[in-house]
């Protein structure tokens, strides 16, 4: 058996730069239900999140949408996360890997030797063959999710995304109060507040435990719960 302590989840999520100022909707004449549009910073930010079972976590990697790296992002890091950027702005094969590596230093004391059970969903960077030989060559044994269900088991989408956003949500508005905008030379720092009171231990442990994997309990995922998306909208219309 895997002891609590060595088993770890890594999922992640987008963040939005900027907050909207102003507001417009357009729509057919008519509606009651329009569709809202608000002005900002649309550019989104990966943050790639890692918790344990035992209620602790790692520090976070941080992605950024860029072609090269900029000194100018050299700034605060009260969490010590990772930074890095990619063409996207999302995670790929190359930074995969290097997050592994990462991964490893973090854990491999802790598990003195003991074999490390990491949970993953199914995107394409979890599972390429430089990362999963490198996690075999340090006994580190991968459980990648299926896409159609990566919701169901995934403790992070099922617990700890939903405060997570909506403390930085808090945490930009509050921020941007003073003046100053959020951006890549201080997400950081801004980030840091709301990653610290969302991954916390009693959320961490929450999200294993809802998710059957510590405690193990096969009965918590419902078969309704693996069960299609149905369809809630069937009619679109677009203001020429």
């Amino acid at each position: 058996p895997i002891a609590p302590e060595c088993i770890y989840g890594m999922d992640e999520t987008g963040l939005q730069l900027g907050l909207g100022v102003s507001e417009r909707v357009l729509g057919p004449k008519g509606r009651k239900v329009q569709y809202q549009q608000q002005s900002g910073d649309r550019e989104n930010i990966t943050v790639l999140v890692t918790i344990c079972a035992d209620g602790t976590s790692l520090a976070p990697a941080v992605i950024y949408k860029a072609e090269a790296y900029h000194s100018r992002w050299k700034q605060d890091n009260p969490l010590e996360a990772s930074l890095g950027y990619s063409k996207k702005g999302y995670s790929n094969g190359e930074i995969g890997l290097e997050w592994i590596k990462h991964f490893d230093a973090q854990t491999k004391e802790k598990a003195r030797g003991r074999r490390r059970l990491l949970l993953v969903d199914g995107h394409a960077s979890h599972y390429t063959f430089a990362l999963l030989d490198y996690a075999r060559t340090h006994n580190i044994h991968i459980l990648c999710y299926p896409s159609h269900s990566t919701h169901v088991f995934q403790g992070l989408d099922v617990v700890i995304f939903s405060p997570l956003k909506r403390q930085w949500t808090i945490a930009r508005k509050e921020f941007e109060s003073r003046g100053v905008k959020v951006n890549k030379t201080n997400f950081l720092k801004v980030y840091a507040q709301a990653h610290i009171k969302a991954v916390t231990p009693d959320n961490i442990r929450a999200a294993f435990r809802k998710t059957g994997v510590v405690p193990y309990d096969p009965t918590v995922i419902k078969q309704d719960f693996m069960a299609p998306s149905l369809e809630s909208s069937s009619r679109g219309s677009l203001p020429l």
